[in-house]
């Protein structure tokens, strides 16, 4: 049987072709809106690097100003020097204000407080000098003008540095708004419009491809008088036949990048916990230590003091060791939310991993904790920063360690896979896989989820960033950490994916 096509192809070809121009222009609309919406985004950013500047600013001149009351009762060179020692930090965040003003307004400003600062550590030196010719009343009021007047009057100007930003970023978040706006509007008629599209192609489509279909589907009543109606069997090697298959490839594919994607997904949330986690660090870490460091000066000069019972220097000492403790924590938490870039080159992970080894074995011996490393035939190498996969491998050895206080076996292995790329999921490339195998109790349901998030840890000792820390550095190479339990449940299984150099 003939199947006629009832439709002209060129009116079809003509409404897909407006469609395509209706598209383009939107598509231009909405890049346009984009573009300005970055640009929005970039001043509002560079707006608030200028108030967090300035911030900072405000805060080394609380300090100064303390310190300036300080030597006014006690003139020693301990307390100069810390006043020295401020001062220099202070024109180091004014010289960081200055780089990152945007206005002459602003520009103007940190003019201003950059000569009333000048005049000030003149102050201080006149003090100074003074202070040597025994002229002590006017050290003091040397000391209570600079720190009333000049230090007061560059407050006043941080503020109206801050004010000035303030006010210009909530300018461009309103403009960020009316941007969204625009492209929301944009949106609602593309999405209007597609359905409006849809429908029309909908119908043509089901006139030009699924009419013609069910045509050779249905066939007329046979002379033998059989059904009206009965659907025909397509031999194999026909299009269609050969089109259900490309679909079978096709959902197989799209299952594996499925996978894939959900991977990298989870990455993906991870890395942006840290990237959050990095912006709030440093001043969460800054309004930590700026106390820390005025409580253990006032402690110091506490102890100093010839009158001090030994019972209370013992107890300062206490509070100064504490104080420290408190201090390298809070380093080491500036270090894990922003680590250092790492610094590539061609290395064998699998020697890192021996040197490791070796530095952990009398740690292993005194646990009685037997390793099996059966990674030395592994000789592929990768583009990487040896201290880094060092840092990785401890880790992960010393967290087998921390589970199997009474001993065990640790074994490592090694191989080459080929998986999804996670900067290109749909590329795939080869992967050295390193395989940490443990005897200890395996990873609690509870944590199983969480295991690579920030002070998530699964025995009491330590504050729990060592596994994340693990992670974020195998995410800066182009791989990941993989954990699991046994399927026996002998243990767990930690797993680092390197991309080996083609």
């Amino acid at each position: 049987m003939i199947i006629k096509p009832f439709f002209n192809y060129r009116i079809f070809i003509w409404v897909l072709l407006s469609l395509a121009i209706a598209m383009g222009g939107v598509f231009l609309v909405i890049a346009y809106t984009y573009d300005l919406q970055k640009e929005t985004e970039k001043y509002i950013e560079s707006t608030r690097i200028s108030v967090n500047d300035a911030k900072d600013m405000e805060i080394e001149l609380t300090a100064i100003k303390g310190l300036n009351y300080i030597y006014l009762n006690n003139k020693s060179d301990f307390w100069l020097d810390s006043l020295r020692h401020q001062q220099a930090r202070f024109v180091i965040y004014l010289e960081r204000a200055r780089e990152s003003s945007n206005t002459p307004e602003e520009d103007v400003l940190i003019q201003q407080i950059s000569a009333l600062f000048s005049n000030y550590e003149q102050n201080i030196l006149l003090a100074v000098s003074l202070l040597k010719n025994s002229e002590i009343s006017k050290v003091n009021a040397l000391l209570i003008h600079s720190a009333q007047e000049l230090l007061g009057t560059i407050q006043l100007k941080c503020n109206e540095f801050i004010n000035i930003n303030k006010q210009a970023e909530n300018l461009h978040e309103l403009e960020l708004a009316r941007t969204n706006s625009l492209i929301l509007l944009i949106l609602i008629s593309m999405g209007i419009g597609g359905i409006v599209a849809g429908i029309l192609l909908g119908w043509l489509l089901s006139r030009m491809l699924f009419s013609p279909i069910n045509q050779l589907v249905l066939k007329v009543r046979g002379s033998s008088g059989g059904a009206v109606f009965e659907h025909i069997k397509l031999p194999h090697g026909t299009e269609l036949d050969e089109l259900g298959e490309s679909i079978k490839e096709l959902i197989e594919k799209f299952n594996r990048t499925n996978e894939d994607l959900s991977r990298n997904k989870e990455l993906l949330q991870y890395s942006n916990k840290f990237a959050n986690l990095g912006k709030i660090a440093p001043t969460i870490a800054h309004e930590i230590r700026n106390p820390l460091a005025a409580i253990k000066m006032l402690v110091y000069s506490i102890r100093e003091e010839q009158n001090t019972p030994v019972s209370v220097r013992e107890d300062l000492d206490i509070i100064s060791k504490e104080i420290d403790r408190i201090d390298n924590f809070t380093k080491d938490f500036l270090r894990f939310a922003k680590p250092n870039d790492p610094v590539f080159a061609d290395i064998s992970p699998t020697e890192c991993l021996a040197e490791v080894i070796q530095l952990f074995k009398p740690r292993l011996v005194k646990s009685n904790i037997i390793i099996n490393n059966n990674t030395t035939k592994c000789k592929w190498h990768v583009m990487a920063d040896a201290g880094h996969l060092k840092q990785v491998f401890m880790n992960i050895i010393l967290n087998a360690v921390e589970v199997m206080p009474n001993g065990g076996e640790l074994s490592i292995d090694a191989g080459v896979v080929r998986e999804a790329d996670i900067n290109n999921p749909e590329e795939k490339r080869d992967f050295i896989k390193i395989d940490f195998s443990d005897s200890g109790p395996g990873i609690p349901e509870a944590i199983m989820k969480t295991l690579f998030e920030p002070f998530i840890k699964g025995t009491d000792q330590g504050v729990g960033i060592g596994l994340s820390i693990s992670q974020s550095i195998a995410g800066s190479h182009g791989g990941w950490i993989a954990a699991g339990n046994k399927s026996d449940g002998s243990g767990a299984v930690f797993t680092f994916y390197l991309p080996i150099i083609n």
